[in-house]
């Protein structure tokens, strides 16, 4: 289970200000008083629309206090407490996780680090669960509709500065008429078609750092079944100077680095080494960038397309 730190504190973002009460010249735009004393619908009006306000920053409130009860709880490392705010049927559920004998840890903090939440949506729906990365993989062998399709369903964003100012999107559904968090990841924001984004390439003409990209390598695991992979073999012989050797598909956005240094007389290297990247089934590229000195160089870009043998 990864765990995360969220820096920034519970802003609240959302429901502040949106209790906006009619302004007062609509209650008086013909300039007549007496329009209210009629019928008495403007007044009825008004007070519905606050009574609306006020519920919908209600409903804000309870959303985020879960999310707070859930962080408060995760960092504790306290496993009764987050069974309580998290759905029974989540993969973030730590009595899921301890039945197959995994053990939840809380962070190294103290406290809950500061994060800032903004409830998003309040009828959501199964298929913007399955728009956030890595939902995919955990709901393979579910029926999302069946299982969650019938409750409530509220989005809430939250970011914070160990993210890199990457969105966290929390999912909360209800259970037993209790909001519960549900699951959690980044937004996907892949683009309908790579090629779009995808730059000029570069070739490492002179193998000074790649030696080999092997298109066609087929990854031995359970989990990789319906997976695209590129195999990435750096030189042996590297003809830069580079502390850091940085691999991504930037797609399927996977990182592998390699580092050169020496630590208590022993060295390592980045020459020689390999990693194996996931692609996306729709294209991807691969870009390689050697590091010296905090100066980053782009070195190999190559392009992935489904139907080329790469």
């Amino acid at each position: 289970m990864e765990r995360r730190k969220y820096l920034t504190a519970l802003g609240v973002l959302g429901t502040a200000g949106i209790a906006g009460c009619l302004d007062d010249s609509n209650e008086t735009t013909n300039g007549d008083e007496s329009n209210d004393e009629d019928d008495g619908s403007n007044g009825k009006d008004h007070r519905a629309n606050e009574e609306a306000d006020e519920s919908t920053e209600e409903d804000e409130a309870e959303l985020l206090e879960v999310v707070d009860a859930y962080f408060e709880a995760s960092v504790a490392g306290d496993t009764d407490a987050m069974a309580d705010v998290v759905h029974s049927e989540s993969p973030l559920n730590p009595e899921r996780w301890e039945e197959d004998g995994w053990k939840f840890e809380g962070t190294e903090s103290e406290e809950v680090p500061e994060y800032e939440a903004e409830v998003v949506a309040e009828n959501g729906s199964v298929e913007d669960v399955l728009e956030l990365e890595n939902a995919a993989f955990w709901f393979q062998n579910t029926d999302l509709e069946e299982e969650i399709g019938s409750q409530e369903i509220a989005l809430v964003d939250v970011e914070g500065e160990v993210l890199e100012d990457d969105l966290e999107r929390l999912v909360l559904v209800t259970e037993d008429g209790e909001w519960q968090v549900f699951f959690g990841g980044p937004i996907d924001d892949t683009p309908d078609d790579p090629e779009e984004v995808f730059e000029e390439p570069i070739v490492d003409e002179n193998d000074d750092v790649v030696a080999e990209i092997d298109w066609e390598y087929d990854k031995d695991s359970e989990f990789a079944e319906d997976a695209e992979w590129a195999r990435v073999v750096l030189t042996d012989s590297p003809g830069i100077e580079a502390d850091t050797v940085r691999i991504e598909s930037t797609i399927a956005d996977m990182e592998l680095e390699f580092y050169r240094k020496e630590t208590d007389g022993i060295s390592t290297t980045w020459a020689g080494a390999e990693g194996v990247l996931e692609l996306h089934p729709e294209g991807d590229q691969i870009v390689v960038t050697a590091i010296q000195d905090g100066v980053e160089e782009v070195v190999h870009r190559e392009h992935y397309l489904p139907e080329e043998d790469g």
